[in-house]
């Protein structure tokens, strides 16, 4: 991802009991399921594990594939279309289903990697960063 780019964003999710996650998302890499994301929040769901690889909640969020790919790295955020799941990679992973990539973590990684099943994540914003 680039330093700065005009099409840079900040999505801030808050883990109940444990602090905050932020997230620089980018609108040229989804456009159309980031715009969805941003008309659905706030959010939430309970925390879910694809074999300790990622973290994924359920979200309101409809949406097809968009410059899908199912190759990620550790700390990437990216969009399942095929089950409506917004999730948080903890480690490189090869997805066997596509997903749009949104971003990328910078805050709160630790909360992430220490999460049990059914912790409460809950998306709050996306705003332009500070």
């Amino acid at each position: 991802m680039s330093a700065t780019s005009v099409s840079e964003l900040v999505l801030t999710a808050s883990v109940y009991g444990r602090g905050q996650i932020k997230a620089r998302v980018f609108k040229h890499l989804s456009p159309v399921t980031l715009g969805k994301i941003q008309r659905s929040i706030p959010f939430g769901g309970n925390a879910n594990f694809f074999e300790r690889n990622f973290v994924y909640i359920l979200t309101p969020v409809v949406g097809g594939e968009e410059k899908s790919r199912k190759e990620f790295s550790k700390g990437s955020l990216a969009f399942m279309p095929a089950g409506c799941m917004l999730c948080f990679f903890i480690e490189n992973t090869r997805s066997y289903k596509p997903m749009n990539l949104l971003g990328e973590i910078v805050e709160g990684f630790d909360i992430l990697s220490t999460l049990k099943r059914g912790d409460s994540i809950r998306v709050e914003s996306i705003s332009a960063p500070p």
